[in-house]
């Protein structure tokens, strides 16, 4: 527990720190801290979702209509959480590759993947709605999510190899 605290340290030191490498234990200490602050934020607001959908709509007569608010703020906190760890998130992944004997460049692909992905999910989440048809057809944004997901788990295989030798001449 001790190193896993210490590798979120080092990380969060080395917040614009691109130079060096990163072992694997660095980085997917990092990984598991930044996923388990999320996935607990995340079932706080899943929670008060249920909650809220059990206590029915939001009107002052509901002894429950503060908790849209209360899921609205922890969403900001979320946010605000994930902007704050983008950067020594990208800082660990260039230098985990590097570590691993890969070009650090190619983190741009999964990142532009990743940002561009952003349209499609919007699309597909507001489908539904009447006053609002999706300007791209809905199969063709579930085949660029499929894309996206497969070049990431590839780009996670990147992340596991072990750290290249150097050879000493």
């Amino acid at each position: 527990m001790k190193r896993f605290w210490s590798h979120v340290k080092t990380c969060i030191r080395k917040y614009v720190c691109f130079g060096g490498y990163a072992k694997r234990s660095e980085f997917w200490n990092w990984t598991l801290f930044v996923a388990v602050v999320s996935g607990m934020l995340l079932g706080v607001v899943a929670m008060l979702v249920i909650i809220r959908g059990i206590a029915g709509p939001d009107t002052a007569a509901n002894p429950l209509n503060w908790v849209s608010s209360i899921i609205y703020h922890i969403f900001i906190i979320l946010g605000l959480f994930l902007l704050f760890c983008l950067l020594p998130t990208l800082t660990v992944t260039v230098r985990r590759l590097r570590d691993a004997g890969y070009n650090p460049w190619i983190v741009i692909i999964p990142v532009l993947l990743i940002l561009g992905s952003y349209f499609p999910t919007t699309i597909i989440a507001l489908s539904g709605m009447d006053n609002m048809p999706p300007e791209i057809p809905l199969p063709y944004c579930f085949i660029y999510l499929t894309i996206t997901a497969f070049v990431c788990m590839l780009f996670v295989t990147f992340l596991l190899r072990k750290t290249k030798k150097l050879k000493i001449s």
